[in-house]
């Protein structure tokens, strides 16, 4: 039997008892935030071979869940094509297309107020995810004289007023050849030619401090534009090119001739991220040219004889996420320092006991 006193290991050791302390100062600037859905909106205009349409809107109603703004349009050999829209669950996008002479602008909005609902300031971060697109120019015939196609788009994040993150590109193609522009965050994009790849990438935004009961707005934006004009000539030829898929797209249209399988189901091969698709050279029969712009709407990428029709694998598009931190106030860290002093006191204590 043994006598005096006994040394153990319990839950509460010193260390834990400091750790404690300083998770109580912790926890009583727990994070607590709440956001509504203020207003939401989807918009486009079009114009076929120099006709204006009327602008189309759709707006959030009061129990409404959805907008949505959609039409294709042609005459005399040139098209149109818009889709537009949003939901209250976070599904959202936006396209404008065309082909001859043409010239489509659309967008989406989506405005919400957060309030920080907690009794202390709080550090505010955004986290959104972008949804994969693309701008591209179909060239049917050569572009000659002033005949161009042009696609873009824009993001733009505002808090209150002010941009707190954007990311826009064009993509222009005239007789002189292609030639792709951007502003904002420039990583978003990649490619090359006449096709460039909007990117499914997240983003984390800071939004500084948020005082107790502050409300915040936060406006978040996505348009798209195609423009041309252009008229049918001679048959083209198109030298061979490789397509590889970028990360988030995937295509489940079954197996066609020269595409590479990721993987295989009943429905045939589907192609997805980092697979290349080789296009072998080909005559083009001489057509308008057109152009697209698209991100979060379902679309096309035309290669020759390649139509595939991707999608966002298994993803769904929000509104974003926001996530608070407290800011610690001086009571906040008098009691840190209490708690680091405490374990430091305990720390000592133990190292006379063991004759250190």
């Amino acid at each position: 039997m043994r006598t005096g006193k006994t040394k153990f290991n319990h839950p509460l050791t010193s260390a834990r008892l400091g750790c404690l302390a300083v998770g109580a100062a912790l926890s009583c600037l727990s994070p607590a935030a709440s956001a509504t859905i203020v207003s939401m909106e989807a918009w486009a205009n079009y114009g076929v071979n120099g006709n204006e349409s009327a602008p189309l809107s759709s707006g959030l109603g009061l129990s409404g869940t959805s907008v949505d703004v959609l039409d294709f349009s042609g005459a005399n050999g040139s098209q149109t094509g818009l889709h537009s829209y949003g939901d209250t669950s976070g599904n959202f996008g936006s396209r404008a297309s065309g082909s001859g002479v043409y010239n489509v602008y659309g967008g989406f909005r989506v405005e919400q107020w957060i309030t920080n609902t907690s009794a202390v300031s709080q550090f505010g971060s955004y986290h959104f995810q972008i949804t994969p697109g693309m701008l591209q120019n179909s060239i049917g015939s050569a572009l000659t004289g002033n005949h161009y196609v042009e696609s873009g788009l824009l993001f733009d994040l505002r808090l209150g007023d002010t941009s707190v993150w954007a990311s826009g590109g064009y993509l222009h193609s005239d007789a002189s050849g292609s030639r792709f522009g951007v502003f904002g965050d420039t990583s978003l994009y990649a490619g090359g030619g006449t096709l460039y790849n909007v990117l499914g990438q997240s983003r984390d935004i800071d939004l500084g401090v948020i005082t107790a009961g502050q409300t915040i707005k936060l406006t978040y934006t996505l348009t798209t534009s195609a423009s041309g004009y252009s008229a049918a000539g001679a048959d083209r030829w198109v030298p061979p090119s490789d397509f590889v898929v970028p990360e988030g797209w995937y295509n489940w249209d079954g197996c066609t001739r020269g595409m590479a399988a990721a993987a295989t189901n009943g429905d045939g091969c589907v192609v997805g991220p980092g697979d290349v698709v080789h296009t072998d050279g080909h005559w083009l029969p001489g057509d308008v040219s057109g152009s697209h712009a698209s991100s979060g709407d379902p679309f096309s990428v035309h290669l020759a004889d390649h139509n595939m029709n991707f999608n966002v694998n298994g993803g769904s598009n929000t509104f974003g996420q926001l996530t608070m931190t407290p800011v610690p106030e001086p009571t906040g860290y008098a009691m840190l320092l209490g708690g680091m002093s405490l374990m430091g006191v305990l720390a000592a204590r133990r190292r006379r006991r063991d004759g250190r």
